[in-house]
């Protein structure tokens, strides 16, 4: 018998996909870092990740690559948190839909229950800190709805965290969340620019790319008031991400903040 996990847990960092997409859609993901999977993007799959957890929730999300694809991804998964509770949906935009389309969107997907956007410029093909996209991140703030951007990327610096810097700099009010530990294969960068400043970050995938020592050093020189757990689903199952990030020599305290108290004060749960 599988042992029982007490601990509550929100996996904040998720992607799910429809069922007739999902591998395809994960395998893409995985070809371009050069890694690979414990899923297959189904929402199924992800719930299968979580069963040894008492008490757990999935913050699912998914950037749309083309503006045209926006309003669909985000009603794909509007209507999955509304058929299971254990689902919380950040929506998305595209940084080239038209201003006023991308604003009512971002209102529309906020009425319907999203907790957040999720961003990732490298796929979606844009700098993070292009001037033209800051008026909707002025807008997520205004809507209160935080942002889950990818950071760091080996191959580009759309998502370097230098340019995240700079958004938080120019924008104080917006609740940003760097992601994987801020700042994937930017880690050098990430701890110059983003570590120990009030981004938010999550775990996904750092203890994929870093050893165990190096990861607790950044998550105790960031605070666990600003991080909070990821698993990167599908790349990893709930469970995997957690046991790995359960192994460092993390305090009660430390835990209770990361594995979901600082989520429930970033997304209002």
């Amino acid at each position: 018998m599988t042992k029982r996990i007490a601990q509550e847990v929100i996996d904040v960092h998720t992607h799910i996909f429809p069922p007739n997409l999902a591998v395809r859609a994960a395998d893409n993901v995985v070809n371009y870092y050069r890694l690979t999977r414990e899923g297959d993007g189904t929402a199924e799959t992800l719930l299968k990740g979580g069963e040894a957890f008492e008490n757990v929730r999935f913050v699912i999300s998914s950037a749309a690559i083309k503006p045209e694809n926006v309003v669909n991804g985000n009603n794909f998964l509007l209507k999955a948190a509304k058929a299971d509770s254990r689902f919380i949906p950040l929506c998305s935009f595209h940084p080239d839909m038209d201003f006023d389309e991308a604003v009512r969107e971002l209102e529309r997907v906020k009425k319907e229950g999203a907790k957040g956007v999720k961003l990732h410029p490298d796929f979606q093909h844009f700098p993070i800190d292009r001037d033209d996209v800051i008026p909707l991140y002025e807008v997520c703030a205004e809507l209160k709805l935080p942002i889950l951007f990818h950071v760091g990327d080996e191959h580009s610096d759309l998502s370097a965290p230098t340019r995240l810097y700079r958004v938080i700099n120019r924008l104080p009010n917006l609740v940003a969340i760097a992601a994987h530990l801020c700042g994937y294969q930017s880690w050098d960068e990430a701890e110059k620019t983003l570590i120990g400043t009030p981004v938010y970050t999550e775990t996904s995938d750092a203890l994929i790319g870093l050893p165990p020592e190096r990861v607790y050093k950044l998550i105790e020189k960031h605070g666990a008031d600003r991080i909070m757990f990821g698993s990167d689903y599908p790349l990893r199952l709930t469970a995997s991400a957690y046991e790995a990030l359960d192994a460092l020599p993390l305090t009660e305290d430390e835990k209770e903040k990361i594995y979901a108290g600082t989520a429930k004060k970033v997304f209002g749960l």
